[in-house]
């Protein structure tokens, strides 16, 4: 789930470089994008994952994130806005485009 942190640290820092007068996304928005991002990778590899399987997952990305430097710059670079557009995001690839 290498991707999901990077997904996530990339458009942070794409984010960091447009700066403005935004709010950013909390600490907690950003712990639910990388849920939801990982929700949708697992479902997109696996239509018939079922919960547990993603549960699984995402214990797993959250506990690599816990030690990745381009997450935890996710609430200071990410803005609320992106962040909500991608909670709402069908799939992997509109979650990604809303990060950019």
């Amino acid at each position: 789930m290498n991707e999901a942190l990077c997904a996530i640290g990339c458009a942070a820092l794409a984010v960091s470089l447009l700066g403005g007068c935004v709010r950013n996304a909390t600490v907690t928005e950003c712990r639910a994008l990388l849920d939801r991002y990982v929700e949708l990778l697992v479902r997109e590899q696996d239509p018939k994952a079922d919960e547990l399987v993603i549960n699984k997952q995402k214990a797993a990305t959250r506990e690599k994130a816990s030690h990745d430097a381009s997450f935890a710059s996710c609430p200071s670079e990410v803005t609320a806005r992106s962040a909500r557009c991608a909670m709402g995001a069908p799939n992997v690839d509109e979650f990604e485009k809303c990060l950019e």
